[in-house]
């Protein structure tokens, strides 16, 4: 599966750090002094109906700010490690995570593509059971967002560790999104981030999906409900996971949380099925 996932500021930036330091930034060097902050997006999950194919929970990219750093890899990292705040809770029940409590993150490096995160031994990703498999993936999937890491090492306490993959396999080798690809809904809503923001009257939508004769369908609703766009979508493989990029161009009078909903229809009965549900900061 080809990756989509176009983050140009952290590319920019990115070419000019040295390979092995810690991973990059979103704001462009010139913007840091300015800024106060900044987004990063780690992948928590969510158990949600509309998938009868499907066995949640999925993961999902959260739009999260913190204070603006060089090291956008790590504070992308230590956001997952701190876990869904109480605000998410409270808009989402659903949402959830698998890594334990108090793990902390000891070093990050990055080289020609391959990642090693190292964490603390509470981390267990060689835990049999399924949680071991979906705390690794949440980890692969926060750090390879960035376009400059296509695959992952885990150590803990320093060691290199086995990993468990989605298909329950215990592996000592690097891992990448493809072996977590069972933790993903059929249509897999890259960007927008879960509460992530548009550009004024543009929503840009971007991610991964196996649906069949790779056709879906798309709605935006406003947060009165009321829909400003709707279509058709493709990706680009009919016969597995392909990706999908797409804008939808829509009208608003003031900022408000809106709604993205991706969705297909059973080719057995019509049923609506791989439904996922994005809420949406929109811009006029």
């Amino acid at each position: 599966m080809k990756r989509s996932l176009v983050v140009t500021l952290v590319a920019a930036l990115l070419a000019a750090v040295p390979a092995t330091a810690t991973a990059g930034t979103d704001p462009a060097p010139g913007d840091l002094a300015a800024a106060k902050s900044m987004n990063v997006a780690p992948y928590f999950l969510v158990d949600e109906a509309g998938h009868p194919n499907r066995t949640g929970p999925f993961l999902i990219p959260v739009r999260r700010n913190v204070p603006v750093t060089v090291a956008t890899g790590r504070a992308s990292l230590q956001a997952l490690l701190d876990g869904p705040t109480r605000r998410e809770r409270n808009a989402n029940p659903a949402i959830s995570t698998t890594i334990p409590k108090n793990v902390e993150l000891l070093g990050l490096t990055i080289d020609d593509g391959k990642a090693v995160v190292n964490l603390t031994k509470n981390f267990a990703a060689d835990d049999d059971a399924a949680a071991g498999a979906l705390r690794v993936a949440q980890v692969v999937w926060t750090i390879t967002r960035f376009p400059t890491v296509d695959r992952v090492i885990i150590r803990q306490n320093g060691h290199k560790v086995a990993v468990q993959t989605g298909e329950g396999d215990l592996v000592e080798r690097a891992v990448t999104r493809d072996d977590y690809l069972a933790f993903v809904a059929a249509i897999s809503v890259e960007s927008p981030t879960y509460r992530g923001v548009s550009q004024p009257g543009s929503l840009r939508v971007t991610g991964v999906g196996a649906v069949f004769e790779a056709v879906f369908s798309y709605r935006l609703r406003d947060h009165a409900g009321s829909v400003l766009d709707a279509g058709i979508a493709m990706t680009d493989n009919g016969a597995g996971w392909g990706e999908f990029d797409f804008t939808i161009g829509f009208d608003v009078d003031d900022r408000q949380v809106g709604t993205l909903t991706v969705l297909a229809f059973s080719a057995k009965d019509g049923s609506k099925i791989d439904v996922r549900k994005v809420p949406v900061v929109l811009k006029p």
